[in-house]
């Protein structure tokens, strides 16, 4: 694989049991396993709204404990229990767990060098809020953005 230019492949976490890598022990367990013979490395790809074990809903803990094998996070406004994708928009913001402070404080503890943190936000395909979504884009990025160049500020 890394002759074709693959320095690593990545899978997502799911957030059902019925799913592999249900819990941080299964997904730790699942890249042991994966990684033992392979040629190139297994990694994963986080998603905040994925912390589906109830022993482990805090989204934090994902970070903090997979944050350095996670090269990329998506990223989406979401309450707990749920995955629900919003936007980063104040109505959200104010109901939703997810925190940027928070989320790259988690990353920082994780001993991650460099990681993608992508918008995976979808808007349901209803005629009273299509008109929204590149609006609800770019303030989803306003809102990210102070965090990302004060982090930047700091490197």
């Amino acid at each position: 694989m890394q002759d074709l230019g693959f320095n690593s492949l990545i899978f997502e976490p799911m957030s059902v049991p019925r799913e592999m890598a249900y819990s941080i022990e299964d997904t730790i367990d699942l890249m042991d396993r994966v990684n033992t013979n392979s040629g190139v490395p297994m990694r994963i790809c986080l998603d905040v709204g994925h912390a589906p074990h109830p022993d482990q809903r805090d989204p934090y803990l994902w970070i903090e404990r997979l944050g350095a094998v996670s090269p990329v996070i998506h990223l989406q406004q979401t309450v707990l229990n749920k995955s629900n994708h919003w936007p980063f928009i104040p109505e959200y913001n104010e109901i939703g767990i997810i925190k940027p402070d928070k989320v790259l404080k988690a990353l920082e503890k994780s001993g991650a060098t460099e990681a993608l943190l992508i918008f995976e936000i979808s808007h349901r395909e209803h005629m009273d809020s299509d008109y929204r979504i590149i609006e609800d884009l770019r303030t989803s990025v306003d809102y990210w953005k102070p965090f990302i160049e004060s982090e930047r500020a700091r490197s």
